[in-house]
Order: C-alpha cells, then sequence, then structure tokens
C-alpha cells in the first residue's frame, strides 16, 4: 500500500473552501453543474488530486462515481434541490423560513463534506503516476480529463483551469 498524502498538503475539503471561494470559481462551478451535470466535489477533488501529483484516467473516475453516486442522488442533491425550491417560492426576506432555508444549507455542505472524506480516502490508496505509471499530472488534466467526459467545451475547461490557476499565484488579502 502507497504511503499517505504528506501532511503538508491540505484536505480536500480545506483545499475545496479555499478555491470555491476564490473570484468567479463558484459561479463558474454552478454553472457547469446545471448546464452540464458536473459534480462539483468531484471537479474540485480533480483540481486537488493534481496538487498531490494524482493522475485521473477512467478507471478511477468510474470507481469514485458509483462510490459517491447513491450518497449524491438521495442526500446531496435533494438538499439542494429543496434549498433553491425555498429559495425561488420564499426568497429571502422572511427571516423564520430564510433560518430554516440556511440549516438545510448547513446540511447540505456536511453532506457534501462527507463525499469528500470519501473521496481523499480513495486518494490516499494511489500511488503518485497514473495507472500506466506515465506522467505526473499538470496544470488542468485532471480537471479537462473529467469535463471531457461530460462534454463540457473547451473554452469553458479553460476558462474553469484558468481561474484555479490565477487563484493560486494571488495573494490572499
Amino acid at each position: 500500500m502507497p504511503p499517505a498524502l504528506p501532511d503538508s498538503h491540505s484536505s480536500l475539503w480545506d483545499f475545496s473552501l479555499t478555491h470555491y471561494a476564490r473570484a468567479g470559481v463558484a459561479d463558474t462551478c454552478l454553472r457547469l453543474q446545471d448546464a452540464h451535470g458536473v459534480n462539483v466535489n468531484l471537479l474540485l477533488w480533480c483540481a486537488w488530486l493534481e496538487e498531490h501529483g494524482l493522475t485521473l484516467d477512467a478507471t478511477r473516475l468510474s470507481c469514485v462515481q458509483k462510490r459517491i453516486h447513491a450518497w449524491d442522488q438521495n442526500y446531496v442533491a435533494p438538499l439542494r434541490q429543496m434549498r433553491r425550491r425555498m429559495k425561488a417560492e420564499f426568497g429571502v426576506t422572511d427571516k423564520d423560513i430564510e433560518r430554516v432555508r440556511q440549516q438545510i444549507k448547513q446540511a447540505e455542505l456536511l453532506a457534501e463534506k462527507h463525499v469528500q472524506l470519501w473521496l481523499e480516502e480513495v486518494a490516499q490508496t494511489w500511488h503518485p503516476t497514473d495507472a500506466r505509471g506515465q506522467h505526473l499530472p499538470t496544470t488542468g488534466d485532471n480537471l479537462r480529463f473529467y469535463l471531457q467526459q461530460l462534454n463540457v467545451s473547451d473554452a469553458a475547461i479553460a476558462e474553469f483551469v484558468s481561474l484555479l490557476v490565477k487563484g493560486s499565484s494571488a495573494k490572499p488579502d
């Protein structure tokens, strides 16, 4: 069994929170989710894998998709749909309803965190080269691979990769 990922790297959850907060990333993630069925947790995981020198391939992607599918479909997606439906139906002005909606959002985030724990756990068992023993991934390789599986346009992929790269060299406020 390969050694665990180095402690110097952030957890997937911390990585995701940091990257998702960058200008334009959340909007792009949600656009890709709504337009192409992109799983935002998998999307951020792809970038996190690269930071750890891990390459995504069809076998690995299929394995994790099977692992998280039921949880996503039965818990994460219904919570997201309920939260969005409440906002569309009631808006955010009724403080009591908004408090309920925010609690649903917290439950949704906890469910997503559980997905990310599973994704990180799976990656702990991988060697830092791809299944064919080829090169380590370069910036955007895993993201491109995942998004191409969902027929996302090259322009949209380039935009997302650019947001992540641009943000990684930026200094925090």
